[in-house]
């Protein structure tokens, strides 16, 4: 009787077990599916300077976390980026300075205050291009009205400064002959076509798409005077006053007078302390990496990656910089 039901106990009991090895099996891979950490980043369209450098920052992130498995960059700008960072479209991301400081503040453009953002580092400043026609009979800022102009596509920087700068003289879209939201490349046509008597663009200097077209056409630039810098920078934090140094461009023979915002990295404040982590120790500890993907980086070391800007820092970057600090 033994002989008969020990076959039959033993098949059973060895079904159990291995119904019960592969639940186990596949319990830990679930849960190794899920230890698995995706990180969203948003940057700006791939023909401008913060792709490839969001490209940078994601990859050495990568050698940094084991558990960072898919890495997803998204297009947006300076302002889109701070909204969707704020909604949870993703953990981390570019912005400048500027736009940063009207979000927590609750400045136009932003409908209202933004809290949902945490202050990472900061990067190379965006400076602010005016760009005319040689031929258009522009001098001044005072000069474009009725003129055809660009300020940028909607949700970037450029145009948010562009409107700054017609509010500092008592003008707006209005007072124009057309006001163009083209792209980096769409409005270098449209000017060498023209079409366009104007341009403004915020960007790191020099810019390839602007140097192209100083070299294709005669422009000139146009410099902002001390005291519209005042008012402007007086009303935000993140702008201040630049040079674009003589020479830079073709057609500008001497210094601009400008303004300018720094790139900052922020992330969302629900962001895991490991990812605000790893994302401040990677640009701390590979500027050198990172100046190979981006020129504008040449002159930062990392004195110039934190700057007061009274912006909210995350648990995640101010546990790196104590750690470096001690």
């Amino acid at each position: 009787m033994c002989s008969f039901l020990t076959p039959k106990f033993s098949s059973a009991f060895k079904r159990i077990i291995f119904s019960l090895l592969f639940a186990f099996l596949t319990a830990c891979s679930n849960e190794s599916a899920n230890n698995q950490t995706e990180l969203r980043f948003m940057a700006a369209e791939q023909s401008g300077a913060w792709y490839p450098l969001a490209v940078g920052i994601t990859q050495i992130m990568k050698r940094e976390m084991p558990d960072l498995a898919n890495v997803s960059i998204l297009p947006g700008g300076g302002i889109s980026n701070v909204i969707g960072i704020d909604n949870g479209m993703a953990q981390i991301g570019f912005s400048q300075a500027s736009s940063v400081i009207d979000a927590i503040a609750g400045n136009p453009p932003f409908k209202n205050s933004i809290s949902n953002i945490s202050y990472l580092l900061s990067l190379f400043p965006h400076k602010t291009h005016i760009i005319v026609l040689a031929d258009a009979g522009v001098n001044t800022i005072d000069d474009l009205v009725g003129k055809r102009i660009n300020v940028g596509t909607k949700g970037l920087l450029t145009e948010d400064i562009a409107r700054r700068i017609l509010d500092a003289y008592g003008m707006s879209y209005d007072d124009m002959s057309s006001v163009q939201n083209l792209s980096f490349s769409d409005s270098v046509v449209q000017m060498k076509d023209g079409r366009l008597d104007a341009l403004f663009w915020t960007s790191p200097a020099p810019f390839a798409v602007l140097s192209d077209l100083s070299l294709s056409i005669d422009i000139k630039f146009l410099s902002l005077p001390e005291d519209k810098i005042q008012t402007l920078s007086a009303n935000n934090l993140g702008l201040s006053r630049a040079i674009i140094a003589a020479g830079t461009y073709k057609g500008a023979e001497q210094d601009i007078i400008t303004i300018s915002s720094p790139i900052v990295l922020i992330t969302n404040n629900q962001t895991t302390e490991d990812i605000a982590y790893f994302a401040t120790k990677s640009v701390f500890e590979n500027l050198e990496e990172l100046r190979l993907i981006s020129p504008y980086l040449k002159d930062m070391d990392q004195t110039d990656l934190m700057r007061d800007l009274a912006i909210p820092m995350h648990p995640g970057a101010k546990k790196y910089l104590t750690e470096i600090n001690q």
